[in-house]
Formats: structure tokens, sequence, C-alpha cells
């Protein structure tokens, strides 16, 4: 409890491709309200030390920060399976290892051994498994950018988890499958979800033109993509989730948009899942750290 309430600041940290991303949150103290620092940089040794000039540059301590690791794919991997309820443990580690070699053309990329499996009822005999996978470079990668800074880290995972929208902005998704979009500079990344719960992340990054249909997707703003099934709501397929003015009042440059965003999302969620157990583990431990019978008999 004593650690929680010594955080001032959290670091967002992103990586895609070639370069990364640092969005800096710091919380409101006495009069002071909060703050927001955003910067893009190579993924290089010299990390730490840009992460210690933000640092400096807004008058927070090391000790005062809790770093978060946004990850999106192909560095994560997030899909949906189901099964019949009566699986066994070991039953569900082949199973789901056939699945997502089914799906993904290179699953060898992925660590098949240690993934993060949320279980869920879906009736008649079956269940619902969201299961997570990171890459298998990604803890090497982040020990290597953040040795100095790595025992701030205290969460890593799909970013696009917080994609969720407010049940009580958008009434009509009760219930509800719908899909997020987030345009990502030249990427679009979408994010599938089953009554409010996150079942899936996918990147298209073929998809280089704003146009989707007959919509033309702004890049500083996020899509709601619901059939509003069952229902006989008039409303647009694809529509924008953030009132322009909330996104001006933030002062930021554009690029830091999705940081923005996918940030003070996360700070309304509780339920989310996260890898930073992996990353605290020894690198010589070869057991496996998250296996389907622990998540089972949660």
């Amino acid at each position: 409890m004593n650690h929680l309430q010594n955080i001032k600041a959290r670091l967002y940290f992103t990586y895609l491709k070639d370069k990364t991303e640092l969005f800096l949150y710091v919380k409101p103290h006495d009069t002071s309200g909060s703050a927001m620092i955003y910067r893009r940089s190579p993924g290089d040794a010299a990390m730490n030390l840009r992460i210690q000039a933000l640092l400096d540059n807004i008058g927070v301590l090391r000790s005062n920060l809790e770093i978060w690791i946004l990850l999106y794919p192909p560095e994560i991997y997030t899909t949906t399976i189901y099964v019949p309820s009566n699986t066994s443990g070991l039953e569900l580690g082949e199973h789901i290892r056939e699945k997502i070699q089914e799906k993904r053309a290179y699953s060898v990329n992925y660590d098949l051994e240690n993934y993060l499996l949320k279980k869920r009822d879906n009736g008649s005999g079956q269940e619902m498994l969201t299961v997570t996978l990171l890459g298998k470079n990604v803890i090497s990668r982040i020990r290597s950018l953040l040795y100095k800074n790595i025992s701030k880290v205290t969460f890593i995972g799909d970013g696009l988890q917080f994609l969720n929208v407010d049940e009580m902005h958008f009434p009509q998704t009760r219930g509800q499958n719908y899909e997020v979009i987030l345009p990502y500079d030249e990427i679009y990344y979408t994010a599938a979800f089953r009554s409010g719960k996150h079942v899936e992340s996918c990147g298209l990054p073929h998809a280089c033109s704003p146009y989707f249909g007959c919509y033309k997707l702004d890049p500083q703003q996020v899509y709601l993509k619901c059939s509003y099934s069952g229902t006989s709501i008039d409303l647009p397929l694809i529509h924008p989730v953030i009132p322009k003015a909330e996104w001006e009042e933030a002062l930021l440059t554009p690029a830091a948009f999705p940081n923005w965003f996918i940030a003070r999302n996360s700070m309304k969620r509780k339920n989310y899942i996260s890898f930073v157990k992996l990353l605290q583990t020894d690198q010589k431990d070869e057991h496996r750290i998250y296996s389907a019978q622990h998540y089972l008999n949660q």
C-alpha cells in the first residue's frame, strides 16, 4: 500500500518496429493538476538517459515512478477459442497450441509455453478462453532497453485491451459484440469485445487507406464499430468515440493521441491481463509460469 501511495507518475512505454514512445502521466498533487509529456525516440542504449531527462524535466524522482509496457500486435497476440467445459489442463494446453497454429502463420515466433488465460462460461457446456501470448523476444528486449529501470515495471501487456468503450456513454453496446478501431501511424489496430470483455487484438498493416468502406477515419480519433444485432437502433456502423474538445484540451502533439487515449482508459480499468511476473522471474528459470492449470483453478 505504501508503494502505491508513493507513486506520483506513470510512464507508458511503447515500442513499435524501430521506434519507441514515452508518455509520462503525472498525477494531480495538492493544488497542482495532472501533467502529461510525450516523447518519441529510437529504441537504443540511451533509453534510460531519456527517461531520466523526462523525469528531471517534470520534477519526479525515479523512486516515485511506475512503468507500464504497452504492446501491440505482432509483439503480443490475443485471441479467443471455445472448448468443452470438461477439458483437462493438459488437453487445454494442446488445444491452445493447435488453434493458435491454425490461426497464426508465424506461430513459431510466440512463446507457447508461457501465456495468460481468461476463462468464461459460454453456456451449453462450453468455455470461452481468451488467450494472450508474447513474442519470444519481447522480454529480453525490455530487459535490454530498461535495465536500470526494470524494477519500476508494474505492467506488461496488450495495450488494445484498454480500447473498451464506456457503456454509460454507449448503452447500445451492452450485451453486444463490437470492435474498436485505433489508427496508429500507418497501421490500423482493432480490438474485439464481447459484452465489454476483450476477446481479440489485431493489427491491419495493409490498411494504409483511411477509408473503411464509406467511412473516412481521422487519425486523431478512436472508432466504435458495432452492428447492434437484435436491436432497432439506427446508428452509423462506425462512429467516433472521443469528443474533439477532450483531445484538444490535452495540448499534446498529434502523434501522442493513441498513447493518450489508452493511458486514460487504463486508469479506469482494474481487471487487466499483465505479464509483469514473467519479467521478474529469473531468466534461467525454465518452469512454466503461466500454466493452463493455474488459470483454470482461479
